[in-house]
């Protein structure tokens, strides 16, 4: 079955209807002209009426701007680094566009990316699939380039198609056949990390039964002194914990144990209790309700601290609950 034209080119009138997010992938190419494929697009949003913000590297941003000359309203913003932890890159992406909504009935169109060479790409996927769960209500088309691809790197092409709706190509907007929910590939990404390997050796602290919050910070706070974290990582660090133990101890099951791998790379917190394993990856990526003082922040603080939080089955057969708090020393 072939896509229509509607589908390949919707009108400004049918992006306008639209409600919510709508992701957009598209894979540069080394001997492509960027603004022959992304400028008809932005152009097509700017005759409608539409805002156009560009968050791209200083290169692409200078492309599509001269590209997109007398065309209508084009803003530059910051370029939304992809090597920050996901939880910061995704709230200052919504903050960009709450800051940058027209508010009148009309879309924005937010341009981003490439991010850079040296960038993991399972950070990557991660944040491209977050995008999906965190921008669901907001009324922005978010354009992300992505790449550009190599026979030795990833396969950018399959992330691209796994993590947008959408793709843009050379015949315009299509769907993308293979995209899959962003909770499935949260748990893909999860099952890949654990166990992780520093727990096949002693751990640096120990503690089993925990009956005593103000001594386990006490605990950590001595063992990371001698870290390779600076004192205010240690000290997020410390908070990341402490909220997820306070979790533990208060929706989980009894007993709680604690254990901390200290290396020079990089540190491992990992917190078991008796209960059951929460099955859903996407919690913790944005604040349950805006009050600190309520309470319920107590993920959404500790995914802001740490590089990686995960939440797995204790053991095999599927018996408590241990959630993993990593920290990159580097």
């Amino acid at each position: 079955m072939t896509q229509s034209d509607e589908e390949l080119h919707p009108s400004p009138h049918q992006r306008v209807e639209e409600q919510g997010y709508r992701h957009v992938g598209h894979v540069l190419h080394p001997d492509q002209d960027l603004t022959v494929v992304v400028g008809p697009l932005l152009r097509q949003a700017l005759a409608a009426g539409e805002p156009v913000v560009i968050a791209c590297p200083e290169q692409v941003a200078s492309l599509l701007v001269a590209a997109l000359d007398g065309a209508g309203e084009v803003h530059l913003a910051p370029d939304q680094r992809s090597d920050e932890r996901p939880p910061a890159v995704l709230a200052a992406i919504a903050d960009l566009i709450d800051e940058q909504a027209p508010g009148d009935g009309h879309r924005l169109h937010l341009v981003t990316g490439p991010g850079g060479p040296d960038g993991d790409p399972a950070v990557s996927v991660q944040i491209e699939a977050l995008l999906n769960h965190v921008l669901a209500e907001r009324p922005v088309d978010q354009l992300c380039l992505l790449g550009p691809a190599t026979e030795e790197g990833p396969d950018v092409e399959a992330a691209a198609r796994a993590t947008h709706p959408w793709l843009l190509t050379a015949e315009g907007v299509v769907r993308s056949p293979d995209f899959r929910a962003p909770e499935e590939l949260l748990r893909e990404v999860q099952r890949a990390m654990v166990p992780d390997p520093l727990e096949e050796t002693e751990p640096t602290l120990a503690i089993t039964d925990l009956d005593d919050m103000r001594a386990l910070r006490r605990a950590l706070n001595r063992v990371l002194a001698d870290s390779a974290l600076s004192a205010d990582a240690a000290q997020d660090f410390v908070l990341a914990i402490d909220e997820v133990t306070a979790n533990a101890n208060e929706h989980g099951v009894p007993p709680v144990d604690v254990r901390l791998w200290c290396t020079p790379e990089r540190l491992l917190c990992a917190i078991t209790d008796r209960g059951t394993a929460f099955d859903d990856p996407l919690v913790g990526y944005g604040p349950a309700h805006g009050d600190m003082s309520v309470g319920g922040m107590g993920l959404w603080l500790a995914r802001r601290s740490v590089d990686s939080l995960t939440a797995t089955p204790a053991d095999d057969s599927g018996d408590g609950c241990t959630v993993r708090l990593v920290v990159n020393a580097g």
